[in-house]
């Protein structure tokens, strides 16, 4: 009863409009890892059923589940908007050390790393090249920022009526890292 009482409230906290992403990610952990338990086989038919309840697809899931690995400090910048998801995903694969680093560097410069340098950070973790120096290197590196803006006349028919800005931006960005990744199996 008690299992079925926490799946219930899990599934509801899912799909509030307005969940933190750390909450999100988190019960979509718990919920991956208890149908895990259960016996349900591979990572990206689990990740499908446990996207269901909150219309969301597997990697996506995915995504969330990663930012269970952050630091607690860099997840309450992603919850405050200070990091946005897709850079704070990307921070997820650096180790505890390198995390640590990289919030030093974060809170000296009152700057969060755009998702170019977030990508350079996790591919020299991943070659085991990033340090303590790189990582201050990386991230104050001056970054060439493009700035577009985008009318909300010119989108509003693309979203239903009661979606918020954050629920669109997070679509466009959703949009946008599929399209890069489509981008790049193609060159």
């Amino acid at each position: 009863m008690v299992i079925r009482q926490g799946a219930v409230v899990l599934a509801y906290n899912i799909q509030r409009e307005d969940i933190l992403p750390s909450e999100k990610a988190w019960a979509y952990r718990m919920k991956m890892e208890a149908l895990s338990h259960q016996g349900v086989k591979g990572e990206d038919y689990t990740a499908d059923l446990v996207g269901e309840t909150a219309g969301d697809c597997a990697r996506t899931v995915q995504r969330y589940i990663r930012l269970t690995y952050l630091k607690t400090e860099l997840l309450d910048y992603a919850d405050q908007g200070r990091i946005i998801l897709a850079v704070a995903e990307k921070l997820s694969f650096l180790n505890e050390e390198e995390q640590g680093w990289v919030l030093q560097v974060i809170s000296q410069n009152i700057t969060a790393p755009s998702k170019s340098q977030a990508e350079e950070l996790k591919e020299e973790s991943r070659k085991g090249d990033l340090t303590e120096k790189r990582v201050a290197d990386i991230l104050n590196r001056e970054v060439k920022k493009v700035s577009i803006t985008i009318s909300s006349k010119k989108i509003k028919d693309y979203f239903p009526q009661d979606y918020t800005k954050k629920q669109i931006e997070a679509v466009i960005f959703e949009l946008l890292d599929s399209w890069k990744e489509k981008m790049n199996q193609a060159g």
